[in-house]
């Protein structure tokens, strides 16, 4: 097997376990208790953070080596990667805050997250599988 299958797929599984990750947290935040935060913050610590880093790292090696940066659907993909992490930093301080207090208190924020998320999904997926530009 070819290096470059090799990072792809440690890239879509680790893309898979950051994503994973992140729809848990926002759903124990939308509709969860309080008591359950300390568990997923050590679950987002040990496992989600450590995938959105595996992800960055990988997906712009394969970038670098297939000379991707000249293309246009790649520097849109990196704007939904961004809000991606931003999201994630959003909801791991959310999270932290929660287990913290015990409780999660409303924040308006935190529902806007899931459908956030989608759409930046949904737009890298399309955006990588056409390299319409």
């Amino acid at each position: 097997m070819m290096l470059y299958e090799l990072l792809k797929s440690g890239h879509i599984v680790a893309v898979i376990m950051w994503f994973g990750g992140m729809v848990s947290t926002a759903l124990l935040l939308t509709y969860g208790s309080g008591g359950m935060a300390a568990g997923f913050q050590a679950w987002d610590r040990s496992v989600t953070t450590p995938a959105m880093i595996v992800t960055w790292a990988l997906g712009l090696t394969m970038a670098i080596w297939s000379d991707w940066f000249t293309s246009g659907w790649m520097n849109v993909k990196l704007v939904f990667v961004l809000a991606l992490s931003a999201i994630h930093g959003i909801l791991s301080g959310r999270l932290r805050r929660a287990a913290a207090a015990d409780n999660f208190g409303e924040a308006p924020v935190i529902r806007l997250a899931l459908p956030a998320m989608m759409i930046c999904l949904g737009a890298i997926v399309l955006l990588v599988v056409t390299k319409a530009f």
